[in-house]
């Protein structure tokens, strides 16, 4: 037996990072370098659709592992200056390998993230090192989604991630006022007249990664509750299921954050983003430019620097929106 195989992984920095640069490369090594070996991948659970195309399987880390993980970065935790892969998931991936090895492969080897550094040159590269492709859900989750999100009206439906950090108690310089996100929410609901499905995310208690609000609990929700449904992503088909959700809607609207990248991979979902003056142009690069026909269909609204977005008014974004809205092609 000569069997042989590369494990990618194990992943633990942020999705923006993991989903356009990280993911990218290791597709292209496996089909290039490895491309006769088995490969398998390791990261957060929920995201084996993403790996599933150059994979044979994709291993996720069980929840005290999970647990144990606060402060995302570009590759790994980011602990003083740099980002480290943790010992407790080294020590995960070595017993994958010691069991494999045990199944009878020849050889094994470890592709691990920041084999090839992802550096600020790169992140800010107009190309990008890898292939990219196009994700879509399966009938049967979309079918699911469509289930889950049905309003009893002949509304349009969107999507929206309103995204909120709070980093280590302090207000993120990428946030909008919490009471802002109500107010849009309440004028897309009232003004728009459409269905609106909040992507929430709970946020980990002492962590930095962010979240997403939900509007449930908040007299917006109570008011407009029969226009308005929380959806929360969780278990091992939780990013199949927000494709899908992507895919089921006339478009979605994200919060200021590396994130909003996410729809540029399901083609031909129209996005609307929030984004501040420093960081608006990360979403328009020539790699970003070939996923969705030249930003066809997309919105990068980036007109307040780092900030002064907090308190931006909701009505100049709810124009420019429904300026967007009715553009979608």
């Amino acid at each position: 037996m000569n069997k042989k195989l590369v494990i990618f992984g194990p992943w633990c920095g942020e999705f923006c990072y993991e989903l356009s640069w990280w993911i990218p490369e290791v597709r292209k090594v496996r089909n290039t370098d490895f491309k006769d070996w088995d490969a398998i991948a390791v990261g957060f659970d929920g995201r084996k659709v993403l790996y599933e195309d150059f994979t044979q399987a994709y291993i996720p880390y069980p929840k005290e592992i999970d647990d144990t993980l606060m402060y995302p970065a570009t590759y790994g935790e980011h602990v003083g200056q740099k980002d480290i892969i943790p010992d407790n998931l080294k020590d995960f991936v070595v017993n994958i390998a010691n069991h494999y090895q045990s199944e009878g492969y020849s050889e094994i080897k470890v592709w691990w993230p920041g084999t090839m550094p992802i550096s600020a040159e790169r992140t800010l590269a107009e190309e990008i090192f890898g292939e990219l492709k196009h994700y879509t859900a399966r009938d049967e989750i979309i079918s699911s989604i469509k289930e889950e999100i049905k309003f009893d009206n002949d509304r349009e439906t969107v999507a929206v991630m309103a995204r909120i950090r709070h980093r280590k108690g302090n207000v993120c310089k990428l946030d909008w006022n919490p009471k802002h996100w109500e107010i849009f929410v309440d004028m897309l609901v009232n003004d728009l007249k459409v269905n609106v499905v909040m992507i929430g995310i709970p946020r980990k208690e002492g962590s930095s990664a962010g979240g997403a609000l939900s509007m449930e609990g908040t007299d917006i929700y109570d008011k407009n509750k029969d226009y308005i449904k929380p959806i929360v992503f969780t278990g091992e088909d939780s990013v199949e299921r927000q494709i899908a959700l992507l895919q089921s809607t006339k478009c979605s609207i994200y919060g200021a954050s590396g994130t909003a990248v996410f729809p540029f991979f399901v083609k031909d979902a129209a996005t609307f983003t929030q984004q501040t003056k420093e960081e608006g142009f990360r979403l328009k690069f020539k790699w970003e430019r070939a996923l969705t026909d030249d930003l066809k269909n997309v919105k990068v609204f980036d007109k307040y620097h780092n900030f002064d977005i907090f308190e931006s008014p909701p009505e100049e974004l709810f124009e420019e929106f429904v300026d967007f809205y009715n553009n979608i092609k």
